[in-house]
């Protein structure tokens, strides 16, 4: 997925953050640290972007639920660009361009990702 299209789904993200996350205290947190990773200048903002759609459980839940999980190349629409790993408890998700050469490993329970195919 390329920087723009981050870009595009975290602004996404952040338009929908009142019905994703229900405490206005906590919002504001995540509202802020999407708003820093927009402001990151363009051509070095891809890690922080795929950071902040990761930064929240809720964000990651709709990330998780949006069908759209491959991405295409312009003009080609059997070549993707990515591919969701998920935890097998739901509590992480990242989104690899290549296919790792060891199994990726969840940070935050030690579970081995699973490849998301729908």
């Amino acid at each position: 997925m390329d920087e723009n299209e981050l870009r595009r789904r975290v602004q996404e993200a952040r338009a929908d953050l009142a019905e994703l996350i229900p405490d206005a205290g906590e919002r504001a947190r995540v509202d802020s640290q999407l708003g820093q990773a927009l402001n990151e200048p363009p051509g070095n903002a891809k890690s922080a972007l795929m950071a902040a759609l990761r930064s929240h459980e809720a964000i990651r839940r709709w990330v998780a639920a949006d069908t759209d999980r491959i991405f295409s190349l312009a003009g080609d629409v059997t070549s993707p660009v990515g591919v969701l790993w998920v935890c097998p408890k739901k509590n992480y998700t990242v989104m690899r361009e290549t296919p790792p050469e060891e199994p990726l490993v969840c940070p935050k329970d030690g579970s081995v990702l699973e490849r998301y195919d729908r």
